[in-house]
C-alpha cells in the first residue's frame, strides 16, 4: 500500500519545548532513557498510550521489554481507548472510481472548532476502490469487483489482501456483458465478533438480481481468515436489502435497512440474522433517500425528504427497542442543492459524526456536494472538504496498532 495513500496521523508532542526539556537532563546528568527506565512499568505504559502511533512504532527499537510491550494485545486495548477518550475522531476521505491518472496529492484537512483532521489520498493498489462503513478498531476495509480485497491500518501502514468471494466474481462477469446500471451494487461489511476477537469481512446480497446464478432469498458468504477462505452462510436473511446500501458495524453486529423498512442485524458470534425493530418510517419510497449511520456510539437512521433530512437514534431497551429524534436539518441552508427533481431524487447526505461535545455534526457529500459542518444550535454552516471531479466516502477513525492477529 503507498505510504501516504488514506493514511491519518493524530498530532504529537515536539518542538522547542521538548528539546529544552532534554537539555535541562543532560545538564543534571541525567538522560531521557535513564529517567523512563527509573519509572515504574505502569507509568511507562500509561505514559507511551499516550503517544502517537507513529511514535510508538518508532520506540519498538528502544528495547526488546518496549518491543515486547507495545506489540502485546493489552497494550493495543489501552492505547485504542486512550486514542478514543482523547477527543473527537479523524477521519479518512476515500477517492472512488479514480483513473490511474488523477492527482495523487495526500491533503491534510483541519476541521474548524474541533480537534479532528481529515486526510484526503487513494489506496493506488486498488483500483476503482470502494471502502467499508466506518472502521473496526483502527482498521478499514477495502473491496472492488475486480481486484483482491484488503484490510488495512492507515496509522502503521500494515495491511494484508484477501480474496474475491463468489459474489465479486460473479459480479465481474457480469460487468463484462452488461451495463454498470444493469448490475447489482452490493456492498460489503467488516466487524468484529467481539466474544472472540476474530475480524469478519461479511456479503450480503439479494439473490434475484443475479438471475439462475443464485438461490434462495438473499445470499450470503462470510471470509474466514484462519483458512484464508469464504463460505456460504445458509439460512441468510429471509428478507431482502437495500441494494447499494453500506452495512454498519456496531458492537459485535452488522446491520442493513430492509426493502420493507425494517433493521436487519447479523451477529459476527453467533453468525444468525434478526430483524430487531420496524425503522422510525412505515415504507421507504426512494432507497437514496435513506441512509444507516453510528453517531455518538448510537445506531441511526437518516431520512431525507426535501426540504429537511431528518436523524433518528436507536434506544435498545431490554424488551423493547424505540427511536428518538435527534435533530432535523434545513438542507436549503446546509448544502448548496437544487430543489428536488420528479424523476431525479436527489441522495442523503451521509451524517458522519458529532464533534465538538455532540453540538456540531459533520455531514459527509451528496452527490458531489462538499462535506459541511452543521452547528446544531446555531444552525450556521461551513464547507470542510470539496470534492472535486471525484466520488469518495469519509470514515470515522482512531488511529491504532491493531492488524489482523492478536499480537
Amino acid at each position: 500500500m503507498d505510504s501516504d495513500a488514506g493514511a491519518v496521523y493524530k498530532r504529537s508532542g515536539s518542538g522547542p519545548s521538548v528539546m529544552m526539556n532534554q537539555t535541562m537532563l543532560r545538564r543534571h546528568g541525567w538522560s531521557s532513557t535513564s529517567v523512563v527506565e527509573s519509572l515504574p512499568d505502569e507509568i511507562v505504559e500509561l505514559i507511551l498510550t499516550r503517544l502517537a502511533v507513529k511514535c510508538l512504532l518508532r520506540f519498538k527499537c528502544v528495547s526488546k521489554k518496549w518491543k515486547s510491550t507495545i506489540e502485546s494485545l493489552r497494550f493495543k486495548e489501552a492505547q485504542l481507548r486512550q486514542s478514543q477518550q482523547s477527543g473527537d475522531p479523524d477521519f479518512l476521505y476515500v477517492t472512488e472510481y479514480n483513473n490511474d491518472d488523477d492527482d495523487d496529492e495526500v491533503r491534510i484537512i483541519p476541521v474548524l472548532g474541533s480537534s479532528s483532521m481529515i486526510r484526503t489520498g487513494k489506496f493506488p493498489s486498488i483500483p476503482n476502490t470502494k471502502v467499508c462503513y466506518g472502521s473496526c478498531d483502527g482498521l478499514i476495509c477495502l473491496f472492488s469487483h475486480h481486484t483482491p480485497n484488503m484490510v488495512a491500518n492507515p496509522a502503521t501502514r500494515w495491511h494484508q489482501s484477501f480474496p474475491l468471494s463468489r459474489v465479486q466474481q460473479l459480479l465481474s462477469n457480469m460487468c463484462k456483458t452488461e451495463s454498470a446500471w444493469d448490475t447489482p451494487n452490493p456492498q460489503l461489511g467488516f466487524g468484529k465478533d467481539k466474544f472472540t476477537g476474530t475480524y469478519k469481512p461479511v456479503w450480503l446480497c439479494n439473490s434475484a438480481e443475479f438471475g439462475r446464478r443464485l438461490d434462495n432469498t438473499t445470499t450470503c458468504e462470510v471470509f474466514d481468515f484462519s483458512t484464508n477462505a469464504w463460505r456460504y452462510l445458509v439460512p441468510a436473511s429471509p428478507y431482502r436489502i437495500l441494494d447499494g446500501h453500506k452495512p454498519v458495524y456496531f458492537d459485535g453486529s452488522l446491520y442493513w435497512l430492509t426493502e420493507c423498512a425494517k433493521v436487519l442485524s447479523f451477529d459476527l458470534h453467533s453468525e444468525t440474522f434478526q430483524v430487531i425493530c420496524q425503522a422510525p418510517f412505515s415504507h421507504i419510497p426512494e432507497p437514496q433517500q435513506v441512509v444507516m449511520c453510528i453517531l455518538d456510539n448510537s445506531l441511526c437512521l437518516s431520512q431525507r425528504n426535501w426540504p429537511t433530512q431528518v436523524i433518528w437514534s436507536l434506544l435498545l431497551h431490554t424488551n423493547n427497542t424505540s427511536w428518538k429524534e435527534i435533530c432535523t436539518i434545513d438542507l436549503t441552508k446546509t448544502f448548496s442543492l437544487p430543489e428536488e427533481l420528479p424523476h431525479f431524487p436527489l441522495p442523503v447526505a451521509l451524517p458522519v459524526a458529532l464533534l465538538e461535545k455532540k453540538t456540531k455534526l459533520l455531514f459527509g457529500p451528496a452527490l458531489m456536494q462538499p462535506m459541511v459542518i452543521h452547528d446544531l444550535h446555531t444552525k450556521s454552516y461551513h464547507k470542510v472538504l470539496s470534492p472535486v471531479g471525484v466520488f469518495g466516502y469519509p470514515v470515522c477513525h482512531f488511529d491504532s496498532l491493531f492488524s489482523l492477529s492478536p499480537n
